[in-house]
C-alpha cells in the first residue's frame, strides 16, 4: 500500500508564522486600546451630565495615546486579511500571468509606501525619545514619546505584514515544500499484504 507522509514545512513558512503572530497580537492590543478609550470617553461624559464635573486628562490620553493605538496596532491585521480599501477593477479583468503581475506591482507599492512610513515614524520616533516629548495635561505633563516609540513598531510590523503578502504572491506554495521520492515511496505493511493463496479475493 502507497505511504504518503505529509510535507515538510520550508524555513520560509517558519518566519511567516512569526509575522503572521505579531499581527494578531498587535490586533488585541488595538482592540483593548480602543475599550479603554470608549470606557474613558462614556465615564467623562456621564461625570460632566450628571455631577458637572469632568475627568482630567481625558481627551490628552484619547488622542495621544489610545487613539493611535486602535489605529497603528490593527494595520497590520488588515494587511494580513487582506481588508484594506482596493481598487480591483483593472486586476479583475485580465487573468493568468498579467493579473500576477499587476498583484505583484501593486503589493510591491504598498510595501515601500510601509517601509517610508516605518522610516519616518522612526526618525520622529528616535527624536521624541531624545527630549522625552511631553505635552500638556492640565497642570501636568504627558510623556508621549513611549506612544511614538509604539507608532513606529506599528508601522515596522505592517512592513513586515506587507513584505509577507507579497511572498505569498510570488510564492503561493510558500508554506510547504515537496517532499522527497523516498518519503513519498515507503514500504507497505504487513498486514496490508495478500496472503498467500488469497490473490484472487475471498473463495466460495
Amino acid at each position: 500500500m502507497l505511504q504518503v507522509r505529509p510535507q515538510s514545512r520550508s524555513p520560509l513558512s517558519g518566519l511567516l508564522k512569526i509575522v503572521h503572530g505579531g499581527s494578531s497580537a498587535l490586533l488585541v492590543v488595538s482592540g483593548v486600546a480602543l475599550s479603554i478609550m470608549v470606557l474613558l470617553v462614556s465615564y467623562d461624559v456621564l461625570m460632566r451630565n450628571l455631577l458637572g464635573s469632568a475627568m482630567t486628562g481625558v481627551a490628552e490620553y484619547v488622542s495621544e495615546w489610545l487613539m493611535p493605538a486602535t489605529i497603528l496596532f490593527a494595520l497590520a491585521y488588515t494587511e494580513r486579511k487582506n481588508e484594506h480599501i482596493r481598487v480591483t477593477i483593472i486586476e479583475d479583468s485580465i487573468k493568468g500571468g498579467p493579473q500576477k503581475t499587476l498583484r505583484v506591482l501593486g503589493q510591491l507599492t504598498s510595501v515601500a509606501v510601509a517601509l517610508v512610513l516605518t522610516w519616518s515614524s522612526y526618525q520622529l520616533a528616535l527624536d521624541s525619545f531624545g527630549i522625552r516629548e511631553t505635552v500638556p495635561m492640565g497642570t501636568e505633563l504627558l510623556a508621549v514619546w513611549p506612544v511614538k516609540v509604539a507608532v513606529f513598531a506599528g508601522w515596522l510590523w505592517l512592513s513586515g505584514q506587507t513584505i509577507a503578502n507579497l511572498v505569498a504572491i510570488v510564492i503561493p506554495d510558500h508554506v510547504t515544500v515537496p517532499a522527497s521520492e523516498a518519503d513519498l515511496h515507503q514500504p507497505a505493511d504487513e498486514d496490508n499484504l495478500p496472503q498467500p493463496g488469497n490473490e484472487g479475493g475471498p473463495r466460495a
